[in-house]
């Protein structure tokens, strides 16, 4: 076995400029107060989807997550879309987000081709129940996982909602390992 190098990732708030960062870049959609406010006359109700998930895939489900490991071990894709809903309690331990900045394919490329750095990723340090930046959606075959820190305490928890059958494609980082700056 070769030697592993690791990948730092220093956690970063969850800011409304970030997460408008991140959906600028097509990795997010941003679930926030007004985002998808439609124009309506009075007396008129109207719906629209945000996005609407594959049928191949199922229908939707909601998951609740919790979390108690230090490593990214999860890190991966899924072939659709999912719904982040932070609702949780910020008294359990810190969860840390991290999202790759380019889609699989090119997480996969900068692997093989060992270029990979702590550029290529975000890791957000999670916000809990926070109506501009703790409900949003991942967009398919963005590369992301979740991590806490190691302490004691109480695991983290949030949920998501997404397709029934919806399968993950975990990352092989090869000679790689992400984990989070000391």
């Amino acid at each position: 076995m070769g030697l592993e190098l690791k990948i730092e990732l220093k956690p970063v708030e969850m800011t409304r400029d970030l997460m408008q960062d991140l959906e600028g870049r097509g990795l997010i959609i941003r679930l926030c107060p007004d985002r998808h406010a439609l124009p309506v006359s009075r007396g008129e109700a109207r719906a629209e989807s945000v996005y609407e998930s594959d049928v191949r895939h199922g229908p939707h489900k909601v998951i609740t997550v919790t979390v108690d490991s230090p490593t990214f071990g999860a890190f991966g894709t899924h072939p659709d879309n999912e719904e982040f809903l932070l609702i949780g309690d910020p008294e359990t331990k810190p969860l840390y987000l991290a999202v790759a900045l380019c889609d699989r394919q090119e997480l996969g490329r900068r692997i093989a081709e060992g270029l990979l750095t702590a550029d290529d990723f975000v890791c957000l340090r999670v916000k809990y129940n926070d109506a501009y930046v703790s409900f949003f959606t991942m967009l398919a075959e963005v590369p992301h996982g979740e991590a806490v820190a190691d302490i004691d305490g109480r695991p983290a928890s949030f949920y998501v909602t997404e397709p029934r059958d919806l399968g993950t494609e975990i990352t092989e980082f090869g000679q790689y390992q992400l984990c989070l700056a000391e």
